[in-house]
């Protein structure tokens, strides 16, 4: 009853983060969808009736035992602010990959359990196995991670000005812990398995810190700059000069772009944006500069504009396209003069 309380539970907290929305560190969500699978392996495992359904839940168990040590790491490096490079975390992935995959020869080859029996106890069904040599490479995995994690977390408790000591005290905790009853459980063989509570206990323990870094986030936070959005113009381009879009202000600066094609090649006939600002994109675009460009103004209908042309970088180095900025800064400049008249005055 108690695997099934716990899965529900898990199924809950993904929901609720999802309700929350884009706000919610990836991390947090794969860390969820991991718990929820292993802990419906728990469900599965003790409603097994013979070998091959007990090694099918098991393979689903492994889902959380191996993805979880990586997954909190990471998350704790975010909240610490420790910057790991994407290549870096593909290759950490790739790696725990492989060892699942070993996890799933569990019954056809003796890698990862050299034997493995059907028991039926009390709380249901159990597994009796002799483990494997990728065995070992996972606990070594698990425990690599888990000191990785509480390394990172040491190390960024003096760090007060970028790091909340509250949160980094809160996740180390957490992080020893989940070892902690890990090796526990290895080492007392219990009835229960004290995992699938305290993997939930886990996930609800790190949702606080997690959510609170969301919220008070200046990137998260995006109705904080309505009003820029609002009051400036931006229209994008993919590096072969063919339109991606543009938001409502843009439009009503440059009515024509409500009739572009998207990913198609600029229209040449007419128009305010051909008139104002086509040349200066293609003089730019054929400078081959990756800086954002000087301001330049042009004027319309008496209201003067001042836009800049700049690059959308790929990791701030591939070249994906081209953004043209503009707003109106009559306001801005007639409120300059009038000051300077004043103080000649």
């Amino acid at each position: 009853m108690i695997y099934i309380f716990c899965f529900c539970l898990a199924l809950i907290l993904l929901l609720f983060v999802v309700h929350y929305g884009k706000s919610v560190n990836i991390n947090i969500v794969l860390l969820i969808m991991a718990v929820a699978i292993g802990n419906g392996g728990y469900v599965a495992l003790s409603q097994a009736v013979n070998l091959s359904e007990a090694i099918l839940a098991n393979n689903m168990i492994y889902v959380m035992g191996i993805f979880t040590p990586i997954i909190i790491f990471l998350i704790i490096s975010d909240i610490c602010r420790i910057y790991i490079p994407n290549w870096v975390r593909t290759i950490m992935y790739a790696i725990q990959m492989m060892v699942y995959l070993s996890v799933l020869t569990v019954g056809h080859f003796d890698i990862f359990y050299r034997e493995v029996e059907f028991r039926m106890i009390e709380s249901g069904g159990y597994l009796i196995k002799t483990y494997g040599p990728m065995h070992t490479v996972y606990l070594l995995l698990m425990i690599t991670y888990t000191l990785g994690g509480i390394g990172v977390g040491v190390y960024s408790i003096n760090r007060k000005n970028v790091v909340s000591r509250i949160n980094v005290d809160t996740v180390i905790f957490v992080d020893a812990l989940t070892i902690g009853v890990y090796l526990v459980e290895r080492l007392i063989h219990l009835n229960m398995e004290l995992v699938p509570v305290f993997s939930v206990f886990t996930v609800i323990i790190m949702l606080f810190p997690l959510m609170k870094i969301s919220f008070f986030s200046v990137h998260n936070n995006a109705n904080l700059f309505d009003d820029e959005l609002n009051n400036k113009g931006y229209i994008l381009f993919d590096k072969n000069l063919k339109y991606m879009g543009s938001n409502e202000y843009a439009s009503m600066l440059f009515p024509e772009l409500q009739e572009w094609e998207m990913e198609r090649k600029i229209p040449g006939n007419g128009g305010r944006f051909n008139t104002f600002l086509r040349q200066p994109l293609l003089r730019y675009v054929e400078s081959g500069d990756l800086v954002r460009s000087a301001g330049k103004t042009y004027e319309y209908k008496g209201e003067i504009y001042h836009f800049e042309i700049g690059p959308l970088l790929q990791k701030e180095k591939k070249l994906r396209g081209y953004f043209i900025v503009v707003s109106n800064v009559t306001d801005v400049l007639n409120s300059s003069v009038n000051e300077m008249r004043g103080t000649i005055a």
